[in-house]
């Protein structure tokens, strides 16, 4: 292989990986995400109309966020909701958990526990 296909080859090779290194970030539904959470609790309505919250069995509350489910639908209910924990401008976040707010979450499953709450 001579240099100006050596060259060739190398300037493909970059463009792969940095093509490759962009698309997760491409295919991401929210600016800030993170993994996948999991959280049981008691579905609670908000002060505002269609926010819902989650009083988690662990003692965290999370603000719940869904296109797809009909949170309305489970207020009072023990649900298991599964999602992506959605991260916030560090001062909001401060501000939100010394409030015992751990966080948002973007429902995208919701499996009933129980109708009632305890």
């Amino acid at each position: 292989m001579d240099a100006k296909s050596r060259l060739s080859f190398g300037v493909i090779l970059l463009f792969s990986l940095a093509v490759g290194a962009l698309a997760p970030a491409a295919g991401a539904q929210h600016e800030g995400e993170k993994a996948s959470t999991t959280v049981t609790g008691c579905v609670q309505k908000g002060d505002e109309v269609d926010v819902f919250a989650i009083g988690a069995e662990n003692g965290r509350n999370y603000e719940l966020v869904s296109r797809n489910i009909k949170l309305s639908a489970h207020v009072g209910h023990k649900v298991r909701v599964t999602g992506t924990l959605i991260e916030e401008e560090s001062e909001q976040q401060e501000r939100e958990a010394s409030e015992g707010w751990a966080g948002k979450i973007y429902v995208t499953s919701l499996k009933m526990v129980s109708e009632t709450c305890k």
